[in-house]
């Protein structure tokens, strides 16, 4: 820096990611790097003992970010950050500031949204107290069945398997015996990313606590007395508790996806935007967890020190899944090779120590300001740690992929309109490194609502008027903006083949106006909602449970 200063990160988080890497470039740096944490709120949460609160088996703990900032060799200051103007190195925060940086990491987490209409969604410690109100309302015996829901799409889904479990050992500890309990998962079967064993461990667990459990099932909305399921299935359930959908927060500058999260590179670089740095739940990696967020914070950290001068070579990110599944039964300890689908059990740890969230720096800074000496746990007895190597996660598709599964199934026999009967098909085609100036001004002469983003000749992303309205709020030139750091990455797409129909509903669902369509990865036209409108209607509704 001209004026003397050390070399200046600036970390737009407060969560795991942002206080790993913060604490992974004091330790990098010697103290030598400059960082400054920007969080929105002031306080840090332990959220994964929050399934535990309600059973009296755990607590949740929250430090003051301020202090913990301070301790890890940083300053901290509030705000939100709204956008990013990479060639002036300045980040833009809420409620109206500016920020300037030498090296920007976007470790801003993702926002838990409500994804079963009429469950209880449960996001962490703010919904404790319906978890509560729930056991009170069993044991006046107003419900006597639950269904417990993970929803199609970005989810950690180990939390509801601690609370149907808990849940179970509630109603043991107590003699009720007529309450039926179910979990519904559209996993193929429970906690599968773990392996073949830790899987049929788990599933064991389940069955031994009476709980009926539905694989493969998409939840789609809580009724009166029934949970329904996409396809039109029902299960019989009084109340339904679910986990939220994560979303990831609109950043200006930054190339997101469709759900608003940021595609990197494996050493956490923002693809096309220099200096920028993404980790955390905010990025496309599926597997949203804690562990896995510190894992892709060291591996920034890492590239972030190397560039400032520092002597490591850069380790990419190679994710590790380790989960410790509150069970308030007998710990069992359990490994598995996600890419060989083997796994073994244990009674003996597999990792030291077992805590919840795993970082090589956070889980001991946090058990030493807990005064613990280890990283905070749940009781003894009442978890089962997992851990897994992670090649390629064999996560749940994409919502919007499902969606259009089960509409192309329901229509498969009959004679409807198809995209490529009514689609645009010589659509604008852009390059990401175009300025916004140049494809506005070839938008407005064709009169066209959005152009597609293509690289050698493969789609990559979506740029529309509401994009260009989002750089403007922005405030930057559009002589110098480029395409890559404000379009939609990796659209939702369909076919020439897709029925219309499909096709209405995707937009409906995922409130957007235009779709790309692709032969495999090439853009070959645009379908937008005037041309669905203007198709044949369907003659009736489907049943689909969307």
């Amino acid at each position: 820096m001209d004026n003397g200063d050390p070399p200046g990160v600036l970390i737009a988080g407060g969560g795991v990611a942002a206080l790993e890497a913060a604490l992974a470039l004091r330790a990098l740096g010697e103290g030598e790097i400059h960082v400054e944490l920007l969080a929105p709120e002031p306080q840090f949460w332990y959220r994964p003992l929050a399934v535990a609160e309600p059973f009296g088996v755990g607590e949740v703990r929250h430090f003051d970010l301020a202090d913990l900032a301070a301790e890890a060799g940083a300053t901290f200051s509030f705000g939100q950050l709204v956008s990013v103007d990479a060639a002036r190195h300045i980040a833009y925060t809420a409620p109206g500031g500016a920020v300037a940086y030498s090296t920007l990491l976007i470790a801003c987490g993702a926002a838990p949204r409500p994804a079963v209409d009429g469950a209880v969604t449960f996001r962490g410690p703010a919904d404790t107290e319906r978890i509560e109100q729930l056991l009170a309302e069993i044991a006046v015996g107003e419900v006597r069945r639950v269904a417990f829901a993970v929803p199609a799409g970005a989810v950690w889904s180990l939390p509801v398997y601690e609370l149907v479990l808990l849940t179970a050992g509630w109603l043991a500890a107590r003699g009720m015996d007529d309450v039926k309990l179910a979990l519904v998962t559209p996993e193929v079967e429970p906690l599968h990313l773990f392996g073949d064993e830790p899987s049929a461990v788990v599933r064991a667990l389940l069955e031994e606590r009476g709980v009926a459990v539905h694989t493969h099932s998409y939840p789609a909305e809580a009724r009166e007395g029934e949970l329904l399921l996409v396809g039109g299935d029902v299960i019989p359930a009084d109340r339904v508790v679910a986990l939220p959908r994560l979303q990831g927060q609109r950043i200006g500058g930054v190339a997101q996806t469709f759900e608003g999260f940021i595609p990197v590179d494996p050493h956490g670089r923002v693809i096309g935007t220099p200096d920028v740095y993404a980790a955390g739940d905010i990025t496309t990696f599926p597997v949203k967890q804690g562990g896995i967020a510190a894992q892709q914070a060291e591996a920034a950290a890492e590239t972030i020190a190397a560039a400032y001068g520092v002597g490591i070579e850069p380790r990419p990110f190679r994710p590790v899944l380790r989960g410790l599944l509150l069970t308030g039964d007998v710990p069992q300890y359990l490994h598995g090779e996600l890419t060989g689908g083997a796994g073994t059990a244990s009674t003996e740890p597999l990792w030291w120590p077992p805590a919840k969230i795993v970082g090589r720096y956070l889980a001991p800074f946090l058990a030493q300001l807990a005064g613990t000496g280890v990283a905070p746990d749940p009781e003894p007895g009442s978890a089962v740690p997992v851990e897994v190597e992670l090649d390629e996660p064999g996560v749940e598709q994409r919502r919007d992929r499902l969606v259009l599964e089960a509409v192309e199934e329901a229509l498969h026999d009959r004679v409807v309109a198809r995209v490529g009967d009514v689609m645009a098909g010589d659509p604008l085609v852009v390059a990401p490194e175009d300025t916004i100036g140049e494809v506005a001004e070839r938008m407005s002469f064709l009169d066209v609502g959005g152009a597609l983003v293509a690289e050698y000749g493969r789609l990559i992303g979506i740029l529309t008027s509401r994009d260009m309205l989002r750089a403007l709020a922005g405030r930057v030139h559009s002589s110098e903006a480029r395409v890559r750091q404000w379009m939609t990455a990796d659209p939702i797409v369909v076919s020439p083949a897709t029925t219309v129909e499909a096709a209405r509903i995707l937009m409906v669902e995922h409130h957007i106006h235009h779709l790309p369509v692709v032969e495999g990865e090439r853009p070959v036209g645009m379908i937008g909602m005037g041309d669905v409108v203007r198709a044949k209607p369907m003659p009736m509704k489907l049943g689909l449970g969307l």
